[in-house]
């Protein structure tokens, strides 16, 4: 047979920890699907089994259940975003309300999938999000990567989409986008959209932040490199 890692540039495929610690859908059906969609998948039942891996590797994604039997996986995501503002952390799990989605994308999660799910949506939201976490053999060149048209009005992605954004959304990432790599306080993001930053409630700029992601990705079906910093506020990773 023939090799056809040569015909796809030589890329790597992307590293995934498939954290379930149902036996029977972890190893007769994520895995199974996962890797044969094109994933270096490997199966963890618990916490601790993913802790101790990633001392010996590193993973560009994970995938990650909530009920655990020595973690939440809230607890698990925040640790991760703590380690690695790049991993890819996506959540598939049986609690489905709001809250829980909610408290999963502000513990880190890039995304927040709900049981019994498709399949193929598990397989296209990790693709999607492999595209910028998984670096590829030769380096992007600038007219693939994330940016501001010259107005600061849209977002340019690597594909050469544009994405529309609000006032708000233009002012926030103007800030974010003066230094990227370095995360900036969610004060200053604030004062740039009011004058007064105690008149205004935090929460409305985490639904920023959020919105805007799932703008990006649902418009483009590519991930924006912005992420939240536990404690601190976001940084643009591009």
């Amino acid at each position: 047979m023939a090799d056809t890692r040569a015909g796809a540039g030589a890329r790597r495929l992307p590293t995934l920890a498939v954290v379930e610690d149902d036996s029977a859908f972890r190893d007769e059906v994520l895995l199974p699907v996962l890797n044969q969609s094109g994933f270096a998948a490997v199966g963890m039942a618990r916490a601790l089994d993913l802790y101790r891996a990633m001392t010996l590797h590193s993973y560009d994604l994970v995938l990650l259940d909530v009920n655990l039997p020595d973690e939440d996986g809230f607890t698990i995501a925040s640790h991760l975003r703590r380690l690695s503002p790049r991993v890819g952390i996506v959540m598939l799990t049986g609690y489905a309300s709001s809250e829980d989605r909610m408290r999963g994308l502000h513990a880190g999660a890039d995304a927040y999938l709900s049981k019994p799910v498709d399949m193929e949506e598990v397989v296209a939201t990790l693709r999607n999000l492999s595209q910028w976490v998984v670096n590829e053999a030769e380096p992007a060149s600038p007219r693939m990567k994330w940016r501001l048209d010259e107005r600061g009005w849209c977002i340019l992605t690597p594909r050469g989409r544009e994405v529309e954004m609000s006032l708000a959304e233009r002012q926030v990432m103007a800030v974010l986008a003066a230094t990227p790599g370095v995360p900036v306080q969610r004060e200053t993001l604030i004062n740039k959209l009011v004058r007064n930053a105690y008149d205004f409630d935090p929460h409305r700029l985490e639904m920023l932040v959020h919105r805007l992601r799932k703008k990006c990705q649902h418009s483009t079906e590519e991930v924006l490199p912005l992420r939240s910093v536990r404690g601190i506020g976001y940084v643009l990773n591009w």
